[in-house]
């Protein structure tokens, strides 16, 4: 493979201008420069757009009309680094902070692997931003799926299987994504040494990991979330089999939430219901919940 590959980073916000201020820096000191960085603002209200016009005048600041949410985002990122003709386009949330040799890293990653004629996607390494602990292991076998922060995506890739379901809002994106590439042929290989600190990762890994075990606990978010949850972890499966399963986490959540939090009770049976009958899109609309 050439070493003159053209790479672009994805970063969707929305209300975290701090936070991506840390992100933007980072990807700014790399080793290897970016070719270009994409940033997908879902309508922020906190003054995100004269923070970038100001301190970051060299990103591609794109600034949506309203917030269609971190799939809609990552949809919008990627198609318009695709149609930019970038080999390979590197998505994140406004929360990752990259290791200053995380894309040199990468693409040596990329470069080196010899199964060329597959369809990938390569995974950073993800670890604690506060004490460097690697949260996702380190296993070199293909994984089952990858979470949309520090995912690269080859062109070809996307041509393959095409971009991230919009429509999911948010939640399950990138694990129906992951889903649709192995289903696909193609596989998903972690990149160990592209190490990108990932600042919400254990808030994150309560919402879409402990919420499904066997305790009592619900992940403390806002109500509205859950209606997201519920369904999307449904909409996500391919087969009968995998949507059904999905239906039986939907209920054992709304189970749970009943003891727990019973006022996002609503908000999850009715992401069941429009689980069940396909209803996708953006229906709940944060900014008018209460």
């Amino acid at each position: 493979m050439k070493n003159d590959l053209r790479i672009a980073a994805v970063v969707v916000t929305y209300n975290r201008k701090e936070l991506l201020k840390e992100c933007l820096q980072a990807l700014l000191n790399q080793t290897r420069p970016l070719d270009e960085i994409i940033v997908i603002d879902n309508a922020s209200t906190d003054g995100t757009d004269q923070m970038i016009y100001s301190e970051f005048p060299a990103v591609t600041y794109v600034r949506l009309p309203e917030n269609i949410g971190g799939s809609g985002g990552f949809h919008e990122g990627m198609k318009l680094a695709y149609e930019k003709g970038y080999d390979w386009i590197w998505i994140m949330d406004d929360d990752a902070i990259a290791k200053e040799d995380s894309v040199e890293k990468l693409l040596s990653f990329i470069a080196g692997y010899k199964d060329q004629g597959k369809i990938i996607g390569f995974w950073s390494q993800i670890v604690d931003s506060e004490n460097g602990c690697k949260l996702s292991n380190e296993k070199t076998e293909p994984l089952d799926s990858a979470t949309f922060v520090g995912f690269a995506v080859s062109a070809r890739l996307i041509k393959m299987v095409g971009l991230p379901r919009r429509d999911f809002f948010i939640y399950y994106d990138d694990v129906e994504y992951c889903l649709r590439i192995r289903h696909a042929g193609g596989i998903i290989l972690r990149a160990p040494d592209s190490i990108v600190f990932h600042k919400d990762w254990a808030h994150q890994s309560q919402i879409k990991r402990k919420f499904m075990c066997w305790t009592i606990k619900t992940p403390k978010i806002p109500r509205w979330k859950f209606y997201y949850l519920s369904r999307n972890d449904i909409l996500r499966g391919f087969a009968i089999k995998d949507k059904l399963k999905g239906v039986i986490r939907s209920f054992k959540l709304l189970g749970k939430v009943l003891f727990t939090q019973p006022q996002a009770a609503g908000f999850v049976a009715l992401g069941i219901f429009h689980g069940i009958l396909g209803i996708s899109g953006k229906r709940i609309d944060p900014s008018k919940v209460k």
